[in-house]
C-alpha cells in the first residue's frame, strides 16, 4: 500500500501534535482537562451529552424550580434519570429531523420570543418571557425549548399533514359533550365591565417610571375636575398610544372573585367601590399606572354557546377574544385538546421507533455519585426489554 505526500503530511502533523500534548501534560501539575460524556447517542451520527452540560441542566432546572418556591428544592435522583432521558429523546429527534430535512431557522426562535414577548403586553423582555414560561413549567434554555416545540410543530406539518388539518373542523357531538364537561367552568360570576387608561412601567428606569406616575396623576387630577374628559383621554391613548405615553384598554371584564382580589388587588378595590360610569382615582401598582371608568354591572349566569365569554375567570377564557362566544371557546377547547392528544401519541410512537434504532451508549461510571443505585439498575433495565438499544459502559 502506498502512502501519498498528503497523506504523509497529515500523518506527521497528527504525530506531532500528539507530541506537543504529551509534553505539555508531562511538565505540568494541572492536568489537561478532559469532557467526560454521559450519553453518546448515534441514529445517524454520533453525538455526545457531557457531564458538565448534565449537571448544567440539572442546575438550571433547580434554580427555576426554586425561583418558585422558597423551599430549597433539591431534585431526586429519579428525577435527573428523567431529566436524562428525556435529553437523549431530544437527541434522537432533533438527529431524525436533520435527516429528513425539517428544519427550524433561529430567524423562527427569535420571531417566536417576540411573539411571546408581544403577548406579555408592552415592555416585556426576555427575563420576563423566561420567567412566564417558568411559572408554565417550563426550565430549560427558553431558546432550546422554543426550537424544540416549533421543530415538532414542522415536523407534524410535514408528516402528519392531514391529521392537523381534521382538527380544525371537529365534530358538533364532540363539541356538545366538551361543553357539558365545561359547564362548571362556564358560569360568570358577578362581574364588572370597565375601560382602563394604562401606561406601563415594566422595563423602564427609575426616572422614566417617575416621569410617567407625573403624567399619570395629572390626568388623574384633571379627571376629578371634570370627569367627562374621559373620552378625550380614551380615543387619545386609543388612537396613539405611543404619543400619549399610555393606551386605551376598552371591554375589560373583573369578576367578583377572591381569586380576582388577590391577582388584581389594586383595580379590585378601586372598581367595585365606584359607581357605573364613574372615574376612578389614579391606581398604582407592580405593572404602571391605571385610571378606570367603571361601565354596567354584569350578574351572575350559567352561560349558553351563544353567550359572550366577557367576565370568565376560566385561563382559557382569559386569553381569548373577550368577545367570543362559549361556542367559539368551547370549539377551540376541543380542537387545542385534540392537537394534544395527536402530540403525545406521535411523539410517543416515532420515539419507541427511534430508541431502538440509534445506538445508545451509556457511561455508567461518569454518572456515579449523580444517580443512586435504583437509577442506575432502572436504567440497565432499559436495555433490550426497555425498548431502548443500550450499550453501558
Amino acid at each position: 500500500m502506498r502512502i501519498s505526500h498528503a497523506a504523509r503530511l497529515a500523518l506527521a502533523v497528527a504525530l506531532l501534535a500528539l507530541v506537543s500534548v504529551s509534553a505539555l501534560a508531562a511538565q505540568t501539575s494541572t492536568p489537561i482537562p478532559t469532557k467526560k460524556p454521559v450519553v453518546q447517542v448515534n441514529l445517524k451520527v454520533n453525538e455526545p451529552y457531557y457531564l458538565d452540560a448534565f449537571k448544567a441542566d440539572l442546575d438550571r432546572i433547580e434554580s427555576g424550580i426554586n425561583s418558585l418556591s422558597a423551599q430549597g428544592v433539591k431534585l431526586a435522583s429519579k428525577d435527573k434519570l428523567a431529566v436524562l432521558l428525556d435529553q437523549i429523546d431530544t437527541i434522537l429527534f432533533r438527529q431524525y429531523c436533520d435527516d429528513q430535512g425539517i428544519k427550524v431557522s433561529d430567524s423562527d426562535v427569535a420571531n417566536q420570543i417576540a411573539s411571546y414577548r408581544t403577548s406579555l403586553g408592552p415592555g416585556a423582555t426576555d427575563a420576563m418571557v423566561e420567567s412566564s414560561l417558568r411559572r408554565n413549567g417550563v426550565f430549560t434554555d427558553v431558546k432550546t425549548y422554543i426550537k424544540q416545540d416549533l421543530l415538532f410543530t414542522a415536523y407534524l406539518r410535514a408528516k402528519k399533514a392531514d391529521d392537523v388539518k381534521a382538527l380544525s373542523n371537529p365534530g358538533p357531538a364532540d363539541v356538545l359533550k366538551a361543553y357539558d364537561d365545561m359547564k362548571f367552568n362556564l358560569r360568570r360570576p358577578t362581574s364588572y365591565r370597565f375601560t382602563m387608561l394604562h401606561a406601563s412601567i415594566q422595563g423602564k428606569s427609575d426616572d422614566d417610571k417617575k416621569k410617567i406616575g407625573d403624567m399619570m396623576r395629572g390626568i388623574a387630577d384633571k379627571l376629578k375636575v371634570n370627569p367627562n374628559d374621559f373620552d378625550a383621554y380614551l380615543a387619545k391613548g386609543a388612537l396613539d398610544a405611543k404619543g400619549s405615553g399610555y393606551q386605551t384598554m376598552m371591554d375589560l371584564v373583573i369578576a367578583k372573585t377572591e381569586e380576582s382580589k388577590k391577582q388584581y388587588s389594586a383595580l379590585y378595590d378601586t372598581i367595585f367601590k365606584l359607581k357605573e360610569g364613574e372615574v376612578s382615582d389614579l391606581v398604582a401598582d407592580d405593572t404602571g399606572y391605571s385610571i378606570v371608568r367603571a361601565g354596567d354591572l354584569l350578574p351572575e349566569k350559567q352561560l349558553l354557546l351563544d353567550d359572550p365569554i366577557l367576565g370568565l375567570t376560566d385561563p382559557k377564557a382569559s386569553q381569548a377574544n373577550p368577545s367570543a362566544t362559549v361556542l367559539a371557546l368551547v370549539v377551540n377547547e376541543v380542537q387545542t385538546t385534540k392537537y394534544a392528544e395527536l402530540q403525545k401519541s406521535t411523539r410517543d410512537t416515532l420515539l419507541a421507533q427511534l430508541r431502538k434504532q440509534a445506538t445508545i451508549t451509556v457511561s455508567l461510571s461518569n454518572l456515579a455519585g449523580i444517580l443512586e443505585n435504583t437509577e442506575i439498575s432502572a436504567l440497565k433495565a432499559l436495555q433490550g426489554s426497555g425498548g431502548y438499544n443500550l450499550v453501558l459502559q
